[in-house]
């Protein structure tokens, strides 16, 4: 028998009256606030604390602990559990598909690199955000790509590679997509600069000419 089978079902409510000089003045536990002379009350036929009636509906029994016309604790009922990644379990690998250890953060066979346990799509992996080294590389490359974008004569090739790598999302083994937000901006703004500065030397060659 379960442990909410075997607990009593809610205490016969006992009979409601009218509250006499002896109870009023006295404390109801259940609300906290004094007792009225005249106000409809019971009496716990266990423990014989007063409370008010509606009190007492509410409450469904006394509100004293250990009491045995107090109301019944049901536990509410756990959700069955997910599947666990405990030692011994597997998951697909994101970018090769293959069985790996559920706790494994990095795959033995394809040497894909995850930053956490859990299962995740291969539409996540690909969108990921660069981490510890793989950041670093990015971020060197993208600052490559700034200083080609606003070197004056080199602007052109720096701004058709951020072009390239913008339009294409890949470029020198960058994913855009997995560039931080202040990454794609810097990349932006190394676009906006270069076009400008390639405007400005064609206008100087218009002038001179």
């Amino acid at each position: 028998m379960s442990e909410t089978e075997s607990q009593a079902a809610p205490f016969p409510a006992p009979p409601v009256l009218k509250a006499g000089a002896e109870l009023a003045g006295q404390l109801c536990s259940i609300c906290q606030t004094t007792v009225i002379a005249g106000e409809s009350v019971v009496a716990c036929p266990c423990c014989a604390l007063p409370f008010h009636s509606e009190c007492w509906d509410e409450n469904r029994g006394c509100s004293a602990y250990g009491c045995k016309a107090a109301p019944p604790t049901i536990k509410p009922k756990q959700d069955a559990q997910p599947l666990s990644n405990a030692w011994g379990d597997e998951k697909p690998c994101p970018k090769c598909n293959k069985k790996i250890k559920a706790q494994a953060l990095k795959c033995r066979f394809c040497g894909a690199v995850f930053g956490s346990r859990d299962v995740i799509s291969k539409e996540e992996y690909a969108s990921r955000e660069y981490e510890g080294n793989e950041y670093a590389a990015a971020r060197n490359k993208v600052m490559l790509l700034f200083f080609l974008s606003v070197a004056g004569c080199i602007a052109p090739l720096g701004v058709i590679l951020v072009g390239i790598l913008i339009s294409h999302k890949e470029l020198m083994g960058i994913d855009y997509r997995r560039l931080s937000p202040t990454l794609k901006a810097l990349l932006w703004c190394a676009f906006g600069v270069g076009l400008s500065l390639i405007l400005m030397m064609i206008l100087l060659a218009a002038f001179d000419s």
